[in-house]
């Protein structure tokens, strides 16, 4: 309540749309979700328009519990609203999204996107991420390749190298499977 009302002090002394949105965030976290998608949402027609105003707004609806249609052209939005080198977030928040309502093939174009945005300098829990969705899709050598660069990324993850012996030994590569078990069993003895 004390931010709240800073926020509005210095909006009156300076009505910069800054400090609306400082307000919305404030709003949105007191748990207001449709005064705070209001406010995002005004807040799109000022100057300040970007993809973290439609992130945002998205993320309200989301706690509304909307429909994923209105989830989905917001996140849409926020891609397009950014420019294209900037927008990595928003694509990963649209791929994430899309692979929860599995949508797996729209993912899955969004989750390449984010890596290509990103120049392949993802973080392990996003190719794991991937993995599971080309899993979805049958893809089942992209998703071996995922596994692995996140086994590259964090040696010590153990559900890495048990998802990548799951899956070599799904595809009939028993060797892999065995020695990728075998880490994961050295790793974390306790795991099932």
């Amino acid at each position: 309540d004390l931010a709240l009302a800073e926020a509005n002090k210095a909006y009156g002394i300076n009505p910069l749309p800054l400090y609306k949105h400082l307000e919305a965030q404030i709003i949105y976290f007191k748990g207001d979700y449709a005064k705070a998608y209001d406010q995002f949402m005004t807040l799109t027609k000022t100057n300040l328009r970007n993809g973290e105003l439609f992130y945002e707004a998205a993320q309200c609806k989301q706690q509304l519990k909307a429909p994923f249609d209105e989830i989905l052209t917001l996140l849409d939005s926020a891609v397009t609203a950014q420019d294209a080198r900037l927008s990595a977030p928003y694509v990963l928040a649209r791929g994430t999204a899309l692979h929860g309502a599995k949508q797996y093939r729209k993912a899955i174009v969004d989750y390449n996107r984010y890596d290509s945005l990103l120049q392949g300098r993802a973080s392990h829990d996003f190719y794991y991420t991937r993995a599971l969705c080309e899993v979805q899709l049958r893809q089942f050598q992209q998703a071996l390749n995922d596994f692995a660069h996140a086994i590259v990324l964090n040696r010590a993850e153990p559900t890495y190298y048990a998802e990548m012996a799951s899956l070599s030994l799904r595809v009939k590569h028993l060797e892999d499977a065995e020695k990728a078990a075998q880490r994961c069993t050295e790793l974390a003895p306790e795991y099932a």
